[in-house]
């Protein structure tokens, strides 16, 4: 992986090779500029590292941001580790405090732990920090596969420290910002042949004007649009985009549990999140048992709370898997990453923590923007409260009243009422009970 990096510099790129275990050896004591005698020279020091003794991770990354004093171009660390911290600094809290203090540049360190003996929360923890990702290389998969995709993205960068910043007509000052939440979060990179999925949420509809800045080649420069931002849509076929932005906040709320600790109202979150887009994550599959209590917050928060308690795993397996499940989250794209395509269409995908394999339950299903658990031979709609339950209207499938109501509730009605089976569903707040 390594030589892969060093053959496929740019010509006055500039490097270094940072080698460590109980000590750290640098290839030259300071950057070196990039060419044909600097490539040979460092494939040679390479040739000469040999792995031993134990795991100086402050101390390698310590030198290795010291090094980096060019704050006008982008700088990148690329971390490679097998292993747990066991030399010099060992604390990951103070690890990390201390790259964050040398990070004078706002490098980008992009981490990749190698096997199960790598501490995982340290390294999304220093990923945060300081501006990067970690991805993690299970025993039978090929570092040089994803350490060169990584370069190969990163090698091209066309904005950096990208920004996009919303103006709304009739917004004071004083009525908040115009958007919340967005993911991702921060300034970031953009790289040639990325499409950057940004999603947030707004409280005041208008006319928008969204400005995209960043630096092109040295350049800090700015592109404007218009856009709309609406009072609310009847058309269910953008209700992906709500659906993304739930999967993007559902990792983060994994995130700040995994990296902070657990609280009521994050876990809460998790829960309501997860229970109303049918987004089902290692710590709430249990919102698909079909003999659930779903609307028993104290149970449902209770039993999240105990799932969670497996991110106290920081290595082994179980570990790693549950960060790379929580990158997918926060990095989701699609929205029908983890299941919630249509009746028939697949159920939910979720990260089986015990066998470490993603399964498929088929007790969850979406239609049109609206989540279904199936519960006691029911397709019951996620977002019903008791008191929907117990003032719901029969109806019988396929009578005079049946068709009135998907005539006469909007386009989408018709969809949730042809949902084959008994079925609860609300809508325009009304529950009907269809058999």
């Amino acid at each position: 992986a390594l030589r892969f990096v060093l053959n496929n510099l740019n010509k006055g790129d500039l490097f270094n090779v940072i080698a460590y275990d109980t000590e750290v050896e640098s290839f030259q004591p300071e950057m070196q500029k990039y060419s044909e005698s600097t490539r040979k020279q460092s494939l040679g020091f390479v040739e000469g590292i040999f792995a031993g003794g134990s795991t100086n991770i402050d101390a390698a990354l310590t030198t290795a941001l010291k090094m980096l004093t060019d704050d006008q171009a982008p700088s990148y660390v690329i971390f490679l580790t097998d292993g747990l911290p066991t030399a010099g600094e060992t604390s990951a809290n103070k690890i990390i405090a201390n790259a964050v203090r040398h990070n004078a540049v706002r490098a980008r360190i992009f981490n990749f732990g190698v096997g199960y003996d790598v501490n995982s929360r340290l390294l999304d923890k220093l990923a945060r920090e300081c501006y990067g990702q970690s991805q993690y290389v299970r025993p039978n998969e090929d570092i040089e596969d994803k350490v060169s995709r990584l370069y190969e993205r990163i090698g091209a960068p066309a904005m950096t420290d990208v920004a996009i910043e919303f103006e709304l007509d009739g917004v004071k000052v004083e009525d908040g910002a115009v958007t919340n939440r967005s993911y991702p979060k921060d300034a970031y990179d953009l790289f040639t042949g990325d499409q950057l999925v940004l999603v947030g949420r707004y409280k005041h509809p208008g006319t928008a004007r969204v400005t995209v800045s960043g630096n092109v080649d040295g350049n800090r420069q700015r592109f404007r649009f218009a856009g709309d931002l609406v009072k609310d849509s009847s058309d269910s076929s953008l209700a992906f985009v709500e659906r993304l932005w739930a999967m993007r906040r559902i990792g983060e709320i994994i995130d700040k549990i995994d990296l902070e600790g657990r609280n009521a109202e994050l876990i809460d979150e998790l829960v309501a999140l997860s229970k109303r887009h049918g987004i089902l994550t290692p710590y709430t599959s249990f919102l698909a048992d079909d003999t659930g209590q779903p609307t028993d917050t104290a149970s449902l928060r209770k039993r999240a709370g105990d799932a969670l308690e497996s991110l106290d795993a920081v290595d082994g397996r179980l570990g790693l898997s549950q960060r790379q499940a929580k990158a997918s989250f926060q990095r989701a794209n699609n929205a029908n990453q983890f299941g919630g395509g249509g009746l028939g269409g697949g159920g939910a995908r979720v990260l089986d923590l015990k066998s470490d394999k993603q399964v498929v339950l088929n007790t969850v299903h979406s239609v049109a923007g609206k989540t279904f658990f199936r519960r006691d031979e029911t397709w019951e709609d996620s977002t019903i409260t008791e008191e929907q339950r117990k003032t719901a209207i029969k109806v019988t499938r396929f009578s005079d009243e049946y068709f009135k109501l998907a005539r006469e509730l909007g386009k989408d009605a018709s969809r949730y009422l042809a949902v084959e089976g008994k079925l609860l569903v609300v809508i325009m707040g009304q529950a009907y009970k269809v058999e």
